[in-house]
């Protein structure tokens, strides 16, 4: 049976355009294999930091304000979140009766006063007394009156200036009275309104009371938290040492994702937590709003800033401190000096010069001599 020729050209093809295929993968494989992405060895500024965790606290934490005295809200400036000044008074209670009372205290000594003034200065006894008295003195010089007279006239007028002093002093121990009321209504006065201790915020469970309600002392009427703010930031103990007062930092809060806040390192606390992690306070450059109590984020410290650095990336670094470098097209094995080691970049102190290239992706796909192509990357 003789054979088809047509269906022994077919296979040929067939077999022709498979091998075509395969070459072409084969070359496209190759290719990839053999192109190293490398970045060129620069000068930088080694940077070394540390990091934790960071918790922002409003200063003194929550404060709920209560009543000191009993009585019916006139006023209640607590809407939750509305900020407020040292002073400004939060709730007022109605003081109509108190005011009476001021009134009516201050009328009755006014009064008691003038009548005791008048008493003392037009005392008909005393005029009496010092008439007699002038004229025992006048018959004694002219013979006509005993010398026992004339003290008799002295002593009845000493006795009524006497009663007179005594008159006065009770009248100065009424105007202490007086005043010593006066401060005890005015200090009840000032119990009848509760007054913000400090620059703030109302929380937001913070309207515990309304304007009408009836209340009494020592009831809380408001929970409010102060505006300044308090970073606290968590380090570890073995990087604690080398954070130092004034060291920038950069803080990011979880309710904010990437954006960060420029902050400065305020006050090293000497004591660790059950953790053994120490606390750092930051003063952080934002807007208090922007601080919510209770966010948390972290923080990273910069401790150390070297310029003029050889740096290369972090990722670029194998076996701890080996790199690939491509020199003439094949790949050299280095081992370095390291210096400063930060999340993506490394300083080298020795083992690499300025413009060398250096393999940064697929480190395990390369071996030392092997040729390969150059792709940069920046």
């Amino acid at each position: 049976m003789q054979a088809n020729p047509n269906k022994g050209r077919l296979l040929v093809r067939i077999a022709v355009a498979l091998g075509l295929v395969a070459s072409a993968l084969f070359l496209v494989v190759q290719n990839l294999r053999d192109t190293a992405k490398v970045k060129a060895v620069n000068r930088d500024t080694a940077i070394d930091a540390v990091t934790g965790s960071v918790l922002v606290q409003a200063e003194g934490g929550f404060k709920e304000l209560k009543a000191e005295a009993a009585g019916k809200v006139k006023v209640a400036n607590i809407k939750p979140g509305s900020h407020f000044k040292k002073g400004d008074v939060l709730v007022q209670l109605d003081t109509t009766e108190l005011d009476r009372q001021t009134a009516e205290t201050r009328r009755k000594f006014e009064a008691d006063k003038a009548r005791a003034k008048i008493a003392l200065e037009n005392n008909p006894e005393r005029k009496v007394a010092e008439e007699r008295l002038s004229t025992a003195k006048r018959l004694f010089e002219l013979g006509n009156a005993s010398e026992d007279d004339l003290k008799g006239a002295q002593r009845a007028l000493d006795g009524i200036v006497t009663r007179l002093k005594l008159t006065e002093f009770d009248d100065q121990k009424a105007e202490v009275d007086f005043k010593f009321a006066m401060e005890g209504l005015e200090l009840l006065n000032e119990k009848m309104r509760v007054v913000a201790p400090f620059d703030g915020t109302i929380h937001n469970d913070g309207a515990m009371t309304w304007e009408g309600a009836l209340i009494n002392a020592g009831q809380p009427v408001t929970k409010v938290f102060a505006r300044r703010r308090v970073i606290e930031a968590k380090i570890s103990e073995e990087s604690f040492g080398r954070v130092k007062l004034g060291q920038p930092a950069r803080i990011r809060l979880l309710t904010y994702g990437t954006q960060t806040f420029d902050a400065t390192v305020s006050e090293l606390l000497p004591s660790a937590d059950d953790a053994q992690r120490f606390t750092v306070h930051l003063d952080v450059k934002a807007d208090p709003d922007q601080l919510r109590p209770l966010s948390t984020g972290e923080v990273t410290i910069t401790v150390e800033r070297i310029p003029d650095q050889i740096m290369v990336l972090r990722r670029s670094i194998f076996d701890s401190d080996q790199v690939y470098v491509v020199r003439n097209g094949r790949v050299e094995r280095r081992k370095l000096e390291l210096g400063i080691v930060s999340l993506n970049n490394a300083q080298v102190r020795k083992g690499l010069e300025v413009g060398e290239l250096v393999i940064v992706d697929r480190l395990e796909e390369f071996r030392v001599g092997q040729r390969v192509r150059t792709e940069v990357v920046f």
